[in-house]
């Protein structure tokens, strides 16, 4: 009615008249029922109540049942038709084993009586099989009954495998190895293992730590100067690769002709030529940028190498002198700045050290345990030979057995999780007597009996069945010891004298045996003992050792916490290190590339003026000397005029942008007009005066145009340089603005390190010293507050010692070094005087020799630098071009006039060939009709005789057969050739061309 989960009963109450019952449930739900019909409500009015019965007041009042486990009526009428159906099976089972048991018994007898027989008259075991079958069948039934049983028991199987294995994995799969304690076999003394946990498979996230640190100067500049000299060689190795590409593209074998050759020959002759002259023109541009280079590197008077800047900063900080870290000035390296990713690989090596030396001393605790198995084992082997020594020899003279030792169950910790069916049985036999005890306290307990009747089987089934089985053993047993006493019995004799030497000799043998068995046992104990000690001491260091590692652990797990508080912030002022450093950085990059571009466009500007130089002085030389018209030709060379301009106009806004520029342009050339307006009022320059070279006056009128071009050039480079040097005034001063705040941040950074050690240095740090280390005494003692000593390793304060010392011989060192370079000093500046003198005596000899052979002062760059003149070099190079393609065509067209006579005779010739057929067609034409003609005259004497068709029909198939003939026989002989061993393999024999059958007219 009410639903029990989720409606109970939460109130419940009678009507006014008691007749019927309310209930309200918690899911609201409302019954109702009535508690007497109006029937029984009659009746029960009707009837009498009847008076109370004598005496009832003097009766006792029966107990209440409180026992929860007490049996009902009901229960306890079930258990007593139970025990009684369970009384009548045992009966029945009682009487049954007492006739198998007479059965049994009787069978044993006719055994015996068979056993007694004479051989011959003796049954075979297989006689008393009476029926085959029945081993077969009762195990056939057996492992049917097995199978059930495991089909009934696989759920729970498959419950506790998974149990088990989830225990496993929560317990045993982290374990890499469990306590091993191995004990020692004459003394108390013990090892044990570490119980080892698998190292952790997690990754931890890699932090952003202080190594990534930006670079020092000294670093950058080595950085710098590797990678040019890596992309100097690449770039080398490229176009080496490209010019070697190419000279093996060119590199073809094919047949030249002599033309060829020469063109080849000139070309490599000028080639020499100019490429000699244009060494020596870069060895002397290379000899000028040396001594530029060599100028430029000249230092100042207040120069610092920077070198030498950089080793003096990295003396200072690895000079040795070890200032602590609790001083308020203390300065942290760059190189000694620590963080939280640190630390965590600091752990983890830490973690990974102990780890390694755990399982190296588990592993040295694992190999004394198999030596001792292996002792024990040995120990058993000799102590089974000492027995059977002893069992010849007389109790008198037998040595006390040494002990077998014995493997404790702590040294084998994992056998405690193997079993096998003893172990098994052992433990139902365990859960048996758990619930045997259980069921005899309920006994105890209640009234009515033990419950666990109902599913307990009894236990002298198996008591019956194993001593019935053990006596059926003993029986058979003692049979077999009578019969074999039987047939060992012999009659004894006296020894003779040759046995009772050989007995005595046995027995010496025999008593050394025994002594060196016990020794040997005696020393196998004693070795293990000492390798257990051994390792026991070495076990004691390491543990010392571990625990001084857990304490340093610890150390490191606060630093690591600390520092994981400050590396928000650290992080964020390191960051803005990093950015400003790499600002300035770019700004330097951009610095150096407006400088280099300066500098290309001051190397333009000189190749600009270089090329108006070399325009005015080809002029000169085109005008030649005592040249009437030459100052008119160059006053029209050198007039500036006004250049109209060639570019289109794309838009307003170019227009607007380059308005500025044209108007400079036209003022810079209106005032270089109004400069040379007297000179233009003399001539005109449109027109070419009478008697003047027109092509000079043309050529004077091209130079004059690119004049123009280059001063055109030259402003707007100059433009360009201007606009570089504002860049470069701009960067210089962003570059300065940088380089404070990078200082700025640096401090900043510096003073959040120095911060973060002090609160470092508040972290308590334990360190194990003996009473030996301590040297901070008062008045001979040691005092009681140490907070004011200093822990320091001897051997760093011996180092700073020596350090001492070795600093005094630097100096002395230093200060003769010093003396040695000013002495030095003083004989170059001496050499550079007697140089000059030298200098300028040599430049008076070369003078006085070049007038003494030219005449006057050349320049011996000009006439080293001289080179071929390149224009008549190509002309000539073009005209043998000329010639060899001329040769070639010729060559092309003589082949092709050949190739069409060939064709033209091979189509002569099929043309013959093409008549002679036709002629024979015609022939045989001819020979048909006049064949023809004579059969239509003979054609009554056609059906007289044979017919002449099958008589040539019958001569053709003869001729056949005859030719097949002759071409098996020569078949037959070439297969006996080739037979022959060692033969002389000929070629196949060709068979005779057979003759073409022509078809007859009929």
């Amino acid at each position: 009615i009410h639903d029990n989960n989720y409606g109970c009963i939460k109130g419940i109450s009678t009507s006014f008249d008691d007749r019927y019952l309310v209930t309200t449930g918690a899911d609201s739900n409302i019954f109702v029922f009535t508690i007497f019909s109006e029937f029984e409500l009659k009746k029960d009015i009707r009837a009498k109540v009847p008076s109370p019965r004598f005496g009832i007041e003097t009766e006792p009042i029966p107990e209440d049942i409180e026992d929860p486990k007490a049996y009902s009526i009901e229960n306890a009428r079930r258990k007593r038709e139970h025990d009684k159906l369970m009384k009548e099976v045992e009966e029945i089972k009682a009487g049954k084993r007492e006739k198998l048991k007479a059965l049994r018994n009787e069978f044993w007898k006719l055994l015996e009586m068979n056993q007694g027989l004479p051989k011959h008259m003796q049954f075979k075991q297989t006689d008393f099989d009476i029926d085959s079958k029945i081993r077969a069948e009762i195990g056939r039934k057996t492992a049917f009954k097995i199978q059930q049983v495991e089909k009934e028991l696989a759920w729970e199987k498959e419950k506790h495998q998974l149990g088990l294995m989830k225990l496993q994995n929560r317990f045993r799969e982290s374990l890499e190895s469990d306590t091993i304690v191995v004990h020692a076999i004459q003394s108390d003394h013990k090892i044990s293992s570490y119980r080892l946990v698998k190292p952790s498979k997690y990754s931890k996230s890699k932090r952003t730590s202080l190594s990534d640190r930006r670079t020092s100067k000294m670093e950058k500049f080595e950085k710098e100067g590797a990678g040019r000299k890596d992309s100097q060689k690449d770039t080398d190795g490229r176009i080496s690769m490209a010019e070697e590409s190419i000279i093996e593209k060119g590199k073809k074998f094919r047949p030249k002709t002599l033309s060829e050759i020469i063109v080849e020959n000139q070309i490599e002759k000028t080639r020499k030529l100019i490429l000699k002259a244009e060494r020596a023109q870069l060895k002397i541009q290379q000899r000028k940028k040396e001594w530029e280079d060599l100028y430029k590197s000249k230092p100042q008077d207040d120069f610092e190498d920077p070198k030498d800047v950089q080793a003096i900063k990295e003396a200072q900080l690895y000079m040795g002198d070890f200032n602590l870290k609790t001083a308020p000035d203390y300065k942290i390296p760059e190189h000694m700045r620590i963080n939280a990713a640190k630390k965590e690989e600091e752990l983890g090596h830490l973690d990974s050290m102990a780890h390694s030396k755990k399982k190296n001393m588990n592993k040295c605790i694992l190999s004394l345990r198999d030596l001792k198995v292996a002792v024990i084992e040995e120990i058993q082997c000799l102590v089974q030979e000492l027995k059977d020594i002893q069992s010849t020899l007389h109790v008198s003279k037998h040595i006390p057995i040494p002990q077998v030792p014995q493997i404790h169950p702590e040294e084998v910790p994992e056998k405690r999780f193997q079993y096998d069916e003893e172990t098994l049985l052992n433990f139902k036999r365990q859960q048996m007597k758990i619930q045997d005890a259980t069921s005899s306290q309920l006994e105890q307990g209640g009234s009515a009996g033990s419950g666990g009747g109902f599913f307990r089987l009894s236990s002298r089934k198996d008591g019956d069945l194993t001593t019935r089985d053990s006596l059926s053993r003993s029986s058979k047993a003692s049979a077999l010891c009578v019969d074999t006493a039987k047939l060992l019995e012999f009659e004894k004799a006296d020894p003779i004298d040759i046995e009772l030497e050989i007995m005595k000799r046995d027995e010496i043998k025999y008593l050394y045996m025994q002594q060196y068995l016990t020794n040997r046992i005696k020393e196998l104990i004693v070795t293990f003992d000492a390798e257990l000690r051994l390792l026991r001491h070495q076990k004691l260091k390491l543990d010392t050792q571990m625990k001084l590692s857990d304490l340093h652990h610890v150390t490191l797990f606060q630093e690591m916490l600390l520092l994981k508080n400050f590396e928000k912030q650290e992080n964020v002022l390191q960051e803005r290190v990093n950015s400003l450093d790499r600002e300035e950085q770019d700004m330097q990059w951009k610095i150096n590339e407006t400088l280099k571009e300066m500098e290309e466009k001051k190397n333009e500007i000189a190749k600009l003026q270089d090329q108006e130089k070399a325009l005015y002085a080809g002029f000169q030389a085109a005008l030649g000397e005592n040249n009437k018209f030459a100052n008119f030709l160059m006053k029209v060379l050198k007039k500036r005029i006004k250049r109209v301009k060639k570019k289109e106009v794309e838009g307003d806004a170019d227009e607007d942008e380059d308005s500025d520029e044209s108007s400079e342009e036209e003022s810079s050339l209106e005032s270089d007009e109004e400069e040379s307006g007297s000179d233009d009022e003399v001539f005109d320059d449109s027109i070419c005066p009478t008697n003047c070279d027109v092509g000079l006056f043309e050529l004077a009128l091209q130079l004059r145009e690119k004049r123009l071009d280059i001063e055109e050039a030259l402003v707007e480079e100059k433009k360009i340089i201007d606009n570089l040097k504002k860049e470069h005034d701009t960067l210089s001063k962003k570059v300065k603005v940088v380089a404070t705040n990078l200082n700025v941040a640096e401090e900043a950074l510096e003073a959040y390190q120095r911060e973060k050690q002090q609160r470092l240095n508040e972290l308590l740090v334990v360190i194990p010293l003996k009473l030996h280390q301590v040297e901070h005494v008062v008045f001979g003692e040691i005092p009681n507050d140490l907070s004011g000593t200093l822990v320091f390793s001897n051997h760093s304060l011996g180092r700073l010692q020596e350090r001492i010392v070795q600093l005094h011989e630097e100096n002395s060192k230093q200060q003769k070094l010093n003396k040695e370079c000013r002495e030095r000093r003083k004989q170059l500046i001496r050499e550079k005087r007697e140089m000059a003198k030298t200098i300028s005596k040599m430049e008076e000899t070369v003078h006085q020799l070049m007038v003494s052979k030219f005449g006057r002062v050349i320049d011996l760059e000009a006439l080293q630098t001289l080179s071929v003149n390149t224009t008549l070099e190509e002309l000539k190079i073009k005209k043998l071009r000329k010639e060899l393609m001329n040769a070639k065509e010729m060559k092309m067209w003589e082949e092709k006039i050949a190739q069409v006579r060939w064709e033209l005779m091979m189509k002569t010739k099929e043309h013959t060939r093409k008549l002679h057929q036709m002629n024979d067609l015609c022939i045989e034409k001819k020979k048909l009709d006049s064949r023809l003609n004579t059969l239509q005259n003979q054609q009554g004497n056609a059906f007289q005789g044979p017919r002449k068709a099958d008589i040539v029909a019958r001569e053709k198939v003869t001729e056949l057969i005859q030719l097949q003939a002759e071409r098996i026989l020569a078949l037959k002989e070439e297969i006996a050739l080739l037979r022959k061993k060692g033969g002389l393999i000929l070629p196949p024999i060709q068979p005779p061309q057979e003759k073409k059958m022509k078809p007859m007219g009929l």
